[in-house]
């Protein structure tokens, strides 16, 4: 029981440094980007619809000069 108890309290000390060191890396841009954000879902969404509408549109270029 003593080892139990010797492991737990090691394991939450380490677990705490971590999360202290952890907390003083990060930068206020870390959490900038953020997948679950809506701002940064729809901003990537559009990207996205950019892009297909451009490989599409330089398709339909292509084929008609053909």
């Amino acid at each position: 029981m003593k080892d139990e108890n010797e492991e737990l309290e090691f394991n939450r000390k380490n677990r705490e440094e971590y999360e202290t060191l952890m907390k003083e890396a990060s930068t206020d841009l870390d959490q900038y980007w953020d997948s679950n954000n809506i701002v940064v879902k729809i901003f990537f969404t559009l990207l996205a619809i950019g892009i297909i509408v451009g490989v599409v549109y330089y398709f339909m270029i292509y084929f008609q000069g053909r």
